[in-house]
């Protein structure tokens, strides 16, 4: 039977009415076909040039070039046969053959049987006084049909053009014999081009139907086909050639398909083992930190925004950073709905209109927590502040002095709420009244335990005077932005991360885009770790999971100083579950690399530099090359993922936009009545509004403690937790 092989690439399925010009052509061996050709290595790729020729057929034009190869197996008696014949043509050819000439008599016969028997699986003994013939003899004399020769084919090749212009398809048909010269060795192949009307006929009849009916006879071994069977490797590197995109493992068989279900996160289109494409997914259990890299726009963020939609819908709480506010436009409209609008939040510092309804949200309010809470708000407050000024161990006086202004305004503020006025609370801003308003200061001191009192009036005053600058730097770099004055200018917080994570609330908090975003993104994060510790106050059947994305990781790892490092090896336990999105891995600072990497759950990658995509293919012991990753197509993604408690090896994943996996989500139309449920829901004022509090905050805090003390108990409560 025929069994073709098609190497080329034919395109016009729609034949233009205009005369078509063909040329027809056959190879065939030249020489006798013992005589080998070229075996062609895999550098340079032997398809490179024939590949390319492809690429330069213009099929918009309506040319064509095809390549039929046809290959017949060869039987092992056949060629038994062809080798008999072959020796018994080299003995009537003598000497020259072998060196020493072989006969029919006693002697010559003998031997002459030896080597028949040898290659037809019998037996023979020679006469004692003959001398075997040389191997190099035997061998000119076979050729390449020598046994070890492996597998023989007879082959076919026809090659076929067609163009508008006679000289097009004559040079269409000259490219694809160039191809084919890099064959010529000891024997090479001869073009015959059909001349009759018969010969014309038989070469079409041929070409249409597969009929396997060459020339002349002409059999190849696999080293002389091997070059033009195999798929084209990495040195073709031409533009028509398709390209896999590298090994990659399949995706796990018992990969979950996601459809809506409650307890699974959506990882994208996932081709499975029976070749169909489905929506691959995670397990809610198996998915606790997760890692995504790549270049930028190759829709990291996009994976996670269907992931943070589709936990939304199915009723978790979610939190997402999001630097640029792109997501936060994509995810509106499909979060319009009315069993998710009373429990979103947006957190939008971009723009700041005086009429224009903001959240605010102030890190020193204790409203809601206990005595016990101060030194967490203290921590999560020094430790954002100068995380974000880059002070690490070059600043411990500037450290203290804002550790403790911090610790006294959360004192001041826990007896105003004791005293049940929460708007006399202290914000950032108060920091700078109280280290560099000395009068202002003096008076709120009697309010506060004896301890606090003795550093303030005792050490404070002994430190420089360029140590108050230094920590003060960061509240005048707030207080340039409007934007930043609302959000941080309130007394009083609608913006409380542990009330996001105890009720199951949809954030979304976009900075600014101002060179204070890393100090707005620090104090978000060291307040997201806070508020998950604060959790162990809670009975673990009653901690709701609370996923959390962080995008822009690299910038992010920068300003938070370690506290990405404590979110992944702490928050675990607290149902706080978290996934970065960063373009360089390499830049993320050691612990937090090592602490997500450690940690991860979900581990995927969209194409990378190749320091990058090294770095990744190790995780993966192999299994994927740098060169893979590389190469990856946009919105396309390798990942690895926990899957029933083990790890799984990494497979191929296609992105989905949001639009098509939640097309039935898509709902504009409610955008409005969202945006109407969010001022509900955070208490939204206008920036005017909280920007003429702010202005009266230093008096309105004063003149509370000074005309309204706080109760013995209350003091006395504030001096043990001093001591």
């Amino acid at each position: 039977m025929t069994a073709p092989v098609d190497l080329t690439k034919t395109t016009a399925s729609q034949q233009p009415s205009v005369r078509q010009y063909v040329q027809r052509v056959e190879l065939t061996l030249a020489l006798p076909d013992q005589k080998p050709l070229a075996s062609l290595g895999l550098t340079p790729d032997p398809l490179q040039q024939l590949a390319a020729a492809m690429a330069s057929v213009r099929a918009d034009a309506g040319e064509r070039a095809d390549v039929v190869l046809d290959l017949v197996p060869v039987r092992e008696r056949q060629l038994v046969r062809r080798r008999r014949r072959l020796l018994a043509r080299s003995r009537r050819r003598g000497p020259s053959a072998y060196g020493e000439r072989l006969t029919d008599g006693p002697g010559g016969g003998a031997v002459w049987g030896s080597f028949t028997a040898a290659w037809s699986g019998g037996k023979s003994v020679t006469g004692r006084g003959d001398r075997l013939p040389r191997m190099t003899d035997l061998r000119d004399g076979l050729g390449k049909f020598a046994p070890s020769a492996g597998a023989v084919f007879a082959v076919q090749l026809l090659l076929r053009t067609e163009a508008g212009h006679p000289q097009m398809a004559l040079a269409r048909m000259n490219q694809l014999l160039a191809a084919f010269a890099a064959t010529s060795g000891e024997n090479y192949l001869k073009p015959r081009r059909p001349r009759t009307r018969r010969s014309i006929a038989r070469f079409d009849q041929c070409f249409a139907s597969g009929e396997f009916a060459p020339r002349r006879r002409q059999w190849l071994t696999v080293p002389e086909l091997a070059g033009f069977l195999k798929p084209p490797t990495v040195k073709c590197r031409a533009s028509s050639v398709l390209r896999s995109g590298g090994l990659v493992p399949p995706a796990p068989a018992d990969l979950p398909v996601y459809t809506g279900q409650r307890d699974l996160v959506p990882l994208g289109a996932v081709v499975y083992p029976d070749g169909r494409e489905r929506i691959g997914a995670a397990h809610v259990d198996d998915l606790l930190f997760g890692l995504q890299l790549g270049k930028s726009g190759h829709g990291k963020t996009e994976a996670a925004l269907v992931q943070c939609i589709a936990l939304a819908h199915c009723g978790y709480g979610t939190w997402f950073l999001d630097p640029h506010g792109e997501a936060w436009a994509r995810a509106k409209p499909y979060l319009a709905h009315p069993h998710i609008a009373p429990r979103v939040w947006e957190i939008n510092l971009a723009h700041a209109e005086p009429d224009q309804l903001v959240a605010s949200w102030n890190p020193l309010s204790m409203e809601g927590r206990s005595l016990n809470a101060v030194k967490d708000v203290v921590r999560s407050v020094t430790e954002g502040i100068a995380a974000a000024q880059d002070w690490g161990d070059n600043a411990p006086r500037a450290r203290t002095i804002l550790a403790r202004a911090a610790q006294a305004l959360a004192l001041l503020n826990y007896q105003a709420v004791l005293a049940d006025a929460p708007d006399a609370q202290c914000t950032l801003f108060q920091l700078r009244s109280w280290l560099t308003d000395e009068e202002w200061r003096e008076q709120l001191l009697p309010a506060l335990p004896q301890r606090v009192r003795d550093y303030w009036h005792k050490t404070f005053p002994k430190l420089a005077a360029d140590a108050v600058p230094t920590v003060t730097y960061a509240i005048d770099r707030i207080d340039t932005s409007p934007a930043l004055q609302a959000f941080f200018g309130s007394p009083r917080s609608a913006y409380d991360v542990r009330t996001a994570m105890d009720t199951g609330r949809v954030v979304f908090v976009c900075p600014s885009g101002s060179e204070s975003d890393a100090l707005v993104s620090c104090l978000l994060i060291h307040d997201l770790h806070r508020a998950g510790l604060s959790r162990q106050d809670s009975p673990r059947d009653q901690r709701k999971t609370f996923w959390a994305w962080g995008d822009e990781l690299t910038a992010l790892d920068a300003s938070s100083r370690g506290f990405l490092a404590a979110i992944a090896e702490q928050l675990r336990k607290y149902e706080v579950r978290f996934t970065g999105m960063t373009q360089m891995v390499l830049r993320l600072s050691a612990l937090t690399r090592q602490a997500l990497l450690q940690n991860q759950s979900l581990l995927s990658t969209c194409a990378a530099d190749f320091d990058e995509a090294a770095f990744i293919a190790r995780r993966w012991n192999g299994h994927v090359s740098p060169e893979t990753i590389t190469e990856l197509p946009k919105y396309h993604y390798v990942m690895s993922i926990t899957l029933n408690g083990r790890p799984t090896t990494p497979f191929r994943v296609r992105g989905l936009p949001v639009e098509e996996i939640f097309a039935h989500y898509d709902n504009p139309a409610s955008v409005p009545g969202l945006d109407r449920a969010i001022d509900t829901n955070l208490r939204r004022r206008p920036v005017a509004d909280l920007l003429a509090g702010l202005e009266v905050l230093d008096a309105v805090v004063l003149a509370h403690h000074t005309g309204h003390r706080a109760g013995p108990a209350g003091a006395d409560d504030l001096t043990t937790l001093i001591d």
